[in-house]
């Protein structure tokens, strides 16, 4: 399943929020990352941004949370493309 996670952090939170990036890096509770962190530059306060990443491990984003939420908030939904959206509200519709 895929996810979007949203991530805020205070400039005074930054330095632990890279320690625990670099730490997930080389952590067996990875995900698969399918777009790669980007900024929003709309936080003057610190850092905020987004990622899109792929498990079908809840532990993995357990482990996310867990770790990101020391320093963070942390938003996370899952995603799919909005094409078989579209088949599955049909189908569920022809069924009713």
């Amino acid at each position: 399943m895929r996810f979007i996670a949203f991530l805020e952090c205070g400039n005074e939170d930054l330095d632990e929020f890279i320690e625990i990036w670099n730490k997930r890096l080389s952590s067996s509770h990875t995900v698969k990352t399918l777009f790669p962190p980007h900024t929003i530059a709309d936080s003057p306060k610190g850092y905020r941004g987004f990622t899109v990443f792929e498990t079908d491990k809840i532990e993995d984003i357990m482990h996310y949370v867990t770790e990101y939420g020391q320093v963070a908030r942390v938003q996370i939904y899952p995603i799919w493309e909005s094409s078989e959206g579209a088949k599955l509200y049909q189908k569920i519709k022809a069924g009713l």
